[in-house]
């Protein structure tokens, strides 16, 4: 399950000095090298460092995105498009081109993700809670699951390269990634669940099930910018995970994540049952924007 993040390191290995690696690892790793010589104290420290990184993989039952709903709603297709393609034929038409693209979107997106995740147990003060919705999400917890996911930059790359072949895939192929990473998500969340259930030692945080009796609870995940939260808390999270070098994301000014299909999200973490609570939609800043309000629905009941 656990392995050194390859593709994060391995991309900065190419600016480490050999003169900083001593010779029998760089006999044995020429190719790290390239034949560049120059001096970097330090260098090779980064790169123990760099190679005790981990991550965690996800691995998908199957290589299909299931929830098709989110998917359609993403790309604009109501449920009431999808009821009137049932009797009539234009719609009809169009709904069917439109899934043989998902189709083909599909396969393209399990080729391209590497979805990885990593996660942290941390004290309910290693965050600063900004936000209604999240602080009553988290109330009664003594502590925080803060988890990252994300499907990598080769599907960043190939909703870019198709954007600029074949306009339309590319838009199928940019809506579903989304859903997609909210799957990896989901399974991330189902595999910390077992974790802290079992309480492991070590890289959970959570103390061995013989020093302790007490069962351990997890409310469901809440992201940065979901309710009243700001996105700007996507910076804390992600800092707090090392998220760049475990996972390669990094944020921009505007607190746009890349690779752009990647998640974060909180679970507070009690030794009592604890659910958590669903942003109400006058907390949330997207009330006037949201398509599920638009249809009378809201988070959650999708």
């Amino acid at each position: 399950m656990y392995y050194i993040a390859l593709r994060v390191w391995r991309q900065k290995l190419q600016s480490i000095a050999c003169d900083d690696i001593p010779a029998e690892f760089g006999q044995k790793q020429p190719e790290i090298c390239g034949g560049v010589r120059s001096s970097n104290v330090g260098a090779f420290a980064a790169l123990l460092r760099l190679m005790y990184t981990y991550c965690m993989d996800i691995k998908f039952g199957e290589k299909r995105i299931t929830n098709r709903a989110s998917w359609f709603r993403l790309m604009g297709v109501s449920e009431s498009h999808l009821k009137k393609a049932e009797t009539d034929e234009k719609m009809h038409a169009a709904i069917e081109r439109l899934k043989a693209q998902m189709e083909e979107a599909e396969t393209l997106l399990f080729d391209a993700a590497g979805p990885v995740f990593t996660y942290e147990i941390v004290g309910s003060g290693a965050l600063q809670v900004t936000g209604t919705s999240l602080a009553k999400h988290l109330e009664g917890c003594e502590r925080m699951v803060v988890m990252a996911v994300t499907l990598g930059d080769e599907v960043d790359r190939l909703i870019s390269e198709t954007q600029e072949s074949r306009i339309a895939l590319g838009v199928v192929i940019d809506s579903g990634a989304s859903v997609m990473a909210d799957m990896a998500a989901g399974i991330a969340e189902e595999q910390i669940r077992e974790e802290v259930a079992a309480k492991l030692p070590g890289e959970t945080g959570v103390e061995a099930a013989e020093e302790t009796a007490a069962p351990l609870f997890l409310t469901e995940r809440f992201s940065p910018g979901y309710g009243d939260s700001p996105l700007e808390m996507q910076k804390q999270v992600l800092d707090l995970l090392d998220a760049e070098n475990k996972l390669g994301i990094t944020l921009s000014k505007g607190y746009m994540m890349s690779p752009s299909k990647s998640i974060t999200a909180i679970m507070g973490l009690a030794d009592h049952p604890v659910t958590g609570r669903l942003a109400t939609c006058d907390e949330c800043v997207l009330k006037d924007k949201c398509r599920l309000r638009r249809e009378g629905k809201r988070c959650g009941s999708a």
